[in-house]
């Protein structure tokens, strides 16, 4: 069973503190990015799985309900790009300096993902909204990878498929 363990007051200040740091430094809009994506990405709670599409339902369950190559998680609301140059780009005429409480619910709000195929994130980028089935993501289903990836495992995440399959008729 894998638990989904929310952030804690002190990691969330820390990253805040970098976020500062990384703002009033003269790196590139781009490495500033880079690095707040970095901070970000190797928590457990980051890139939280909030819906999946039934195409990904699908590709699991065709694979034995292991994962598939080819599944993505997609920023649903806006790009992590877009939210980081939210925070960033000074030359935006909406820019501002966001305190913790504004920088901490944009970037919690923002990092809802949908999984999904790669075919549908590709779609999705021409506009074609997806439709996906609610997760509650506490559960602890789809957890960021302490690296690169998610974790998944068939006997964790692959039976929760199987069941979420039952329930909406995916075959």
């Amino acid at each position: 069973m894998n638990a989904f363990i929310f952030p804690t007051d002190a990691t969330k200040k820390e990253i805040y503190e970098f976020y500062l740091l990384i703002n009033d430094s003269n790196f590139s809009l781009p490495k500033k990015r880079n690095l707040m994506s970095a901070a970000l990405s190797y928590e457990t709670w980051g890139w939280r799985v909030v819906s999946i599409t039934k195409d990904a339902l699908h590709k699991i369950a065709s694979n034995n309900y292991n994962l598939p190559v080819g599944l993505q998680r997609d920023h649903n609301k806006q790009s992590r790009a877009e939210t980081f140059n939210q925070l960033f780009d000074k030359t935006r005429s909406s820019y501002k300096q966001l305190s913790y409480e504004e920088w901490w619910n944009k970037v919690w709000s923002n990092d809802e993902t949908v999984l999904m195929t790669k075919e549908e994130h590709n779609t999705k980028k021409h506009g074609i909204e997806i439709e996906s089935i609610a997760i509650d993501y506490t559960l602890g289903y789809f957890l960021n990878a302490t690296g690169p990836g998610m974790r998944f495992t068939k006997k964790w995440d692959g039976n929760y498929v199987k069941k979420l399959c039952a329930e909406n008729e995916v075959v």
